[in-house]
């Protein structure tokens, strides 16, 4: 998955969903195994009544037909789904990307991200993932679900969202750094306070 990245802009993270809502279409998937094997083994045999030995020719590749539909739409679909499900956090932007035929993307610069919040079930707490919701202010919130390492991760934002320049804060105007905010704050303040004077 290539990312055009701005000049000055890298790669701090690039990850996929943790596999957790995959359990259920797995443990779905064995069990239509299970079913499909007695079934088809039911109608391979050649002691079967008269009705169905009459359709023995017809039913088993049905049969056989109809389990491998259900386990492409019950186990593959989920599975390429999260395969192609991808986030991606540069130093500029947290990225989501969908899809592998159709791609789908949604892109945060971090500078408009106000606030971070993380949601974790019971499940989810015991696998160390979770849902990072950033809220962008003016009621609007985007939410990453099933991220692994939710805590690693949101960490990894914060300290993104901490290393940008003062002026990304603003959108990308270019606005003065209060002299007095520059001498009182950190060395960082300081050294681009001293770089924006003429």
């Amino acid at each position: 998955m290539r990312i055009r990245l701005q000049p000055g802009e890298r790669v701090l993270v690039r990850t996929r969903p943790n596999p957790l809502p995959l359990a259920g279409p797995v443990a779905a998937g064995f069990l239509l195994l299970a079913l499909g094997g007695f079934g088809l083994g039911y109608l391979a045999r050649s002691d079967l009544p008269g009705t169905l030995a009459d359709w023995q020719p017809v039913l088993l590749p049905v049969a056989l037909a109809a389990v491998v539909l259900v386990l492409l739409r019950v186990v593959a679909r989920p599975l390429v789904r999260w395969a192609g499900d991808r986030y991606v956090l540069t130093s500029l932007r947290l990225i989501h990307r969908t899809g592998t035929a159709r791609r789908t993307e949604h892109q945060i610069n971090l500078s408009a991200i106000s606030q971070l919040q993380t949601e974790q079930g019971l499940l989810q707490r015991m696998m160390g993932s979770g849902t990072l919701v950033a809220d962008l202010g003016f009621d609007r919130a985007h939410a990453y679900r099933h991220v692994p390492q939710i805590a690693t991760f949101k960490e990894y934002v914060v300290q993104a969202i901490g290393e940008l320049p003062l002026t990304r804060m603003f959108d990308g105007v270019d606005m003065e750094i209060d002299p007095q905010y520059a001498r009182g704050g950190t060395p960082r303040a300081q050294q681009e306070w001293r770089e924006a004077q003429p």
